[in-house]
């Protein structure tokens, strides 16, 4: 089934600019030129289009007008939100709803930038992946529009979230460490929305964990690294390059895959083994997980089924079939291979 993404590449345009001309979108236009080589790749490419009219299903729903709203690092070949995105556009797709308009949060980052946002594409509802702000949320809620988050890792949120259960899955990965024997755990994470690592529920969880059995939380092993992957490496690195090998944690959580493989590489680099002298555990369970040296055990996240859920969740909201905010956690689970194990199991 082709993608945006495909489409865009065949065109050689944005993404968002393939979405707005699918859609019919009528700000920043996209010309007629353009738009006609996005339809013939679409058709090209088996991409089913929208009727150019709103309908109503013999159900009774008619068409939603969803603006899917995107941080610009995420928009294309992310492991992670690439399949939520795609998971999302796919339910849509089956609910007979038109594509979902996508903008990236960058091009919707004030008030005045919302109200033209919502005001040319008359926008029922959006769907935030990812990206939060408090000041703007409430403006779009004033004007009488829907939001419903999607991986929004903050538990002072107010507004629908569809995500996986964090704190839940960091509590397991840890306890894994934990049931391997490893009392000197280290964290590796970074903020949630509220610019506070200790509200992320990663960390939460992690915390959790190593309270319940007793054991010491050291300031100097909580790695904030703002969400970017080489200061994992840069944080980690420095840790254990000041320390003798007897004195460093022997095991290392990490908030994502994406922060645990350079963490394997600082200990490598750093002449350690991974188990052997510091096991490590990521979360998502990327595809590139399972073919790192050695192989990366992570908590495998329900990606595709938490875009699917959010798209049925939008259009069932916007459908008035909840009124008041909710949280839809998906389970999780542990994959354990053999960055933190000597033996390969399952959970």
């Amino acid at each position: 089934m082709a993608k945006l993404k495909d489409i865009a590449e065949r065109v050689g345009v944005s993404i968002s600019t393939v979405s707005r001309a699918i859609s019919n979108d009528a700000s920043r236009p996209v010309s007629e030129d353009t738009k006609q080589k996005i339809r013939q790749a679409a058709l090209d490419l088996g991409y089913k289009l929208p009727e150019s009219s709103q309908r109503v299903h013999d159900n009774g729903i008619a068409d939603k007008r969803v603006v899917c709203v995107v941080p610009q690092n995420l928009m294309d070949d992310h492991p992670y939100f690439s399949t939520v995105l795609a998971g999302f556009h796919k339910k849509m797709e089956e609910l007979g709803q038109p594509p979902a308009i996508v903008r990236t949060c960058e091009e919707v980052a004030d008030a005045d930038k919302i109200r033209l946002m919502l005001r040319e594409t008359g926008a029922q509802g959006i769907v935030a992946v990812s990206w939060y702000d408090k000041e703007l949320f409430e403006l779009i809620q004033q004007a009488g529009v829907a939001i419903m988050g999607v991986s929004l890792n903050d538990e002072r949120l107010t507004v629908p979230v569809v995500d996986c259960d964090r704190i839940s899955s960091a509590r397991a990965a840890v306890s894994h460490l934990i049931d391997q024997g490893h009392t000197r755990i280290a964290y590796i994470g970074g903020p949630a929305y509220s610019k506070q690592m200790e509200s992320e529920e990663r960390y939460v969880g992690y915390k959790f964990a190593m309270l319940e059995a007793n054991l010491e939380v050291r300031e100097e092993w909580l790695m904030n690294t703002g969400w970017n992957v080489d200061r994992s490496f840069s944080k980690l690195s420095e840790l254990l390059g000041g320390l003798p090998k007897e004195q460093w944690p022997t095991a290392v959580f990490c908030a994502s895959d994406m922060l645990a493989i350079p963490a394997m590489r600082a200990v490598v680099e750093n002449q350690g083994r991974i188990p052997e002298d510091i096991a490590i555990v990521g979360m998502d369970n990327i595809d590139v997980a399972q073919y790192t040296t050695p192989p990366l055990s992570s908590v495998s996240v329900p990606k595709y089924e938490i875009g699917r859920v959010a798209a049925k969740s939008i259009v069932d909201y916007l459908d008035g079939h909840f009124k008041v905010a909710t949280k839809i956690l998906l389970p999780c689970s542990l994959i354990v291979r053999e960055s933190s194990s000597f033996t390969r199991t399952y959970i």
